[in-house]
């Protein structure tokens, strides 16, 4: 059985310690970090790209909801820690796997662990999807095209945003475009290619020129060489064009 790396993430050294001896006792959890604030978690996540996230709700600076935006994706599973039960429905709206009431019993948290286990092998890339091997911090992670939002070039290399995360393939766009991953981007102008089924919506037209909006506000341009090309695609993938307001 697959060994999960976890990260506990808890402002009290004696939680963290606590939680430590519980998961200690597992075969198949390994800690592989501890962090006490959001900040730390975050680095830490996207330095060791832990399977799962063990989050305290109250944290200095920013609470435990809060700290897990862009930590929850296909391959990592939060279980929040709380004292207090009434967190609990909130917890699952923010797409936690499951909460542990503290002080944490052994059994219940085999049991949370068994629900993460499993949502991650429902999670994982079948061996047909199609993937991407990128450089993220160090390591060599798989990402599913599905995720993967827009690649920009950077010399020689493409950085891939995927899910609010980044990484670098070793590629040339025009490599990239040209290889059977590229099919399923659109160029939008010299140095970026976007995945239009990540667009939300865009603004303007070929002669003003176009401005792509993705579902978490972030804004891409189109140049007037590309206008036409992405117009038509947009429109033919049923594309609205937002509201010039």
């Amino acid at each position: 059985m697959q060994i999960l790396d976890a990260l506990i993430v808890d402002d009290e050294p004696a939680a963290r310690r606590d939680l430590h001896e519980v998961l200690a006792g597992m075969e198949n959890v390994r800690v592989v970090a501890q962090a006490s604030d959001a900040a730390a978690a975050r680095q830490l996540a996207r330095r060791h790209r832990p399977q799962l996230v063990f989050m305290d709700i109250q944290l200095p600076g920013a609470d435990g909801f809060s700290a897990v935006e862009g930590l929850v994706d296909a391959q990592t599973c939060v279980i929040f820690t709380t004292a207090y039960a009434q967190y609990a429905v909130r917890a699952f709206e923010v797409g936690a796997v499951d909460y542990l009431l503290k002080p944490v019993d052994e059994q219940r948290c085999r049991r949370a662990i068994e629900r993460a286990r499993e949502q991650l092998q429902r999670n994982a890339p079948s061996e047909t999807e199609p993937v991407l091997e990128i450089e993220e911090h160090g390591a060599r992670v798989r990402v599913p095209l599905a995720e993967i939002r827009f690649v920009s070039a950077e010399g020689n290399y493409l950085e891939v945003d995927h899910g609010g995360r980044t990484g670098l393939v070793r590629q040339t766009l025009e490599n990239f475009l040209a290889g059977p991953a590229g099919a399923s981007f659109t160029q939008i102008n010299r140095g970026q290619a976007v995945r239009l089924s990540a667009v939300r919506s865009y603004r303007g037209g070929v002669a003003r020129g176009l401005t792509l909006r993705l579902a978490d506000g972030r804004q891409l341009a189109v140049s007037r060489r590309r206008a036409n090309d992405v117009n038509t695609a947009l429109r033919a993938s049923g594309h609205l064009r937002a509201s010039e307001g």
